[in-house]
């Protein structure tokens, strides 16, 4: 949903180039060595990249000791899958980039973080089967001031002012933002949180979003406004509308993307992925009004 490669791509060839020819050596030699679910067992701990900056799916909050804590739906869907190998759960949060480095460097097992299955990032991940749809509660969107909102009444009228727009880098949206306005006018920002400040502050005018992701934000920030579907939505073949979990692309995952993918349908068949999400809704919304 949030996320693409296209942009990520270039920030792994411009800055992590050593590290991308590093993935290329070890990508090769790991099909001589042990599967990849045999290494988690014996490390003791799965290893997860994720980028805590999208709720309810992943995000920070302070814990009942005063500690920064990062939880979500698509972490309780970690933990189920750690659990289920029998290993600790050991977070590596970055920005969006970095996960996509880390999945390509092999320097996770796993990467969680609102990603779309796409043939781009097919050349460099495997994929789980998918565990979650934005269209079930949401889009692929426009959050705006409430100001801008009352200026443009579709998509069409919106796409003739050129105006600047902010997404995350590495995003889905970054691409998409391309749809609705010059290059020269899309302002990258590291994470959603940093763009959503910057429309608020008036140095942009919009920011191209998941939809769901943003909604928790809206009664922290009053002047700002999702822009409606029926004439604002970004994604209306739903290319984008899957989440997946990327796993670094080597021979020997089989054996752990099929417990990976056993995990996710049992917890789809029990009601928790849809439950899990609930409550990382609430989480978020008591999150940002505290």
């Amino acid at each position: 949903m949030k996320k693409s490669f296209k942009f990520a791509l270039t920030f792994a060839l411009t800055t992590l180039a050593t590290l991308s020819l590093a993935a290329c050596s070890s990508s090769n030699a790991s099909s001589s060595d042990q599967n990849t679910l045999d290494k988690i067992k014996a490390s003791g701990k799965l290893v997860v990249g994720t980028s805590p900056d999208f709720p309810p799916s992943e995000f920070y909050i302070l814990n009942d000791k005063g500690e920064k804590e990062i939880v979500g739906s698509d972490i309780s869907l970690a933990k189920a899958i750690a659990d289920k190998i029998g290993v600790k759960l050991d977070i590596k949060a970055t920005d969006f980039n970095g996960v996509l480095a880390n999945i390509q460097t092999g320097s996770v097992d796993m990467g969680i973080s609102g990603f779309v299955g796409t043939k781009e990032r097919e050349k460099i991940m495997d994929f789980s089967d998918g565990y979650a749809q934005e269209v079930s509660d949401g889009y692929q969107g426009i959050l705006t001031t409430k100001q801008v909102a009352e200026k443009y009444k579709d998509l069409a009228a919106l796409k003739k002012a050129d105006l600047k727009v902010g997404a995350q880098s590495g995003a889905i949206q970054f691409e998409l933002a391309s749809t609705i306005t010059k290059d020269a006018n899309i302002k990258q920002y590291g994470t959603m949180d940093a763009a959503v400040l910057a429309l608020n502050s008036g140095d942009i005018d919009a920011v191209t979003v998941s939809t769901s992701s943003v909604e928790p934000l809206l009664a922290s920030f009053p002047d700002l406004t999702i822009l409606p579907k029926d004439s604002f939505n970004l994604d209306p073949e739903d290319k984008y509308a899957t989440n997946v979990i990327g796993i670094p692309k080597n021979d020997n995952n089989a054996s752990f993307i099929k417990l990976i993918n056993e995990v996710i349908k049992e917890n789809k068949e029990n009601g928790n992925l849809e439950k899990w999400k609930n409550e990382a809704t609430e989480q978020a919304k008591k999150a940002i009004t505290e």
